[in-house]
């Protein structure tokens, strides 16, 4: 019983880790507790990785499960990048496209839910996820290197000239095209929605 539900029991534990993560990132300064909410990060991003492959490869995929896993992603990617701005190791913009990104994308999830559509998915959509996460391991190293003050010029170098101006725009630009993408593919509907509206 517990291997068929090993799953959804992956993708809880995903949200449940993540306020222990925030935790341990904000409301300590020690290096020890860093590197244990990286881990626990690594951790819950590679439930993110296989939850899903395990529910194919077990026939065991839900509703549930297809309802949870994207809010568990959703919980982690977008608590993570507003815990790096408030940690001044992120841009604020990049966390405001991804939300703004999410909301609307759900939003129009729920509208063709609600009216009895199936939504088109965006392949390129997994594009995003793996910027996203390599912005925030860019970001979570950043923190510990921190820790070490012979480090400093070296750090301080590769993130105003790597980091900000490289991977997060670049995290940005993609996050917002997969959300333009989804409207765009999905833009039958819309089209219906305002069509009725008139």
């Amino acid at each position: 019983m517990m291997v068929h539900n090993l799953p959804n029991i992956l993708t809880i534990f995903r949200i449940v880790v993540t306020p222990l993560i925030v935790w341990l990132l904000i409301g300590f300064d020690g290096l020890a507790l860093h590197a244990l909410a990286f881990l626990l990060f690594l951790i819950a991003s590679l439930t993110d990785l296989f939850d899903g492959i395990l529910a194919r490869k077990l026939q065991v995929v839900s509703e549930f499960g297809k309802f949870m896993d994207p809010l568990a992603d959703k919980v982690l990617v977008n608590s993570t990048f507003i815990t790096l701005n408030i940690l001044d190791v992120m841009p604020i913009w990049i966390t405001a496209v991804i939300i703004v990104r999410d909301g609307l994308v759900t939003l129009l999830r729920w509208g063709m839910l609600a009216n009895g559509v199936s939504m088109n998915t965006s392949r390129i959509a997994k594009l995003k996820t793996t910027f996203q996460y390599i912005s925030m391991y860019v970001g979570l190293v950043f923190i510990l290197l921190g820790h070490f003050e012979s480090l400093d010029v070296i750090v301080a170098w590769v993130e105003e000239w790597f980091v900000t101006e490289t991977i997060f725009i670049l995290t940005g630009l993609v996050t917002a095209y997969t959300g333009f993408h989804y409207f765009w593919i999905n833009r039958a509907f819309l089209k219906m929605l305002f069509t009725e509206s008139e």
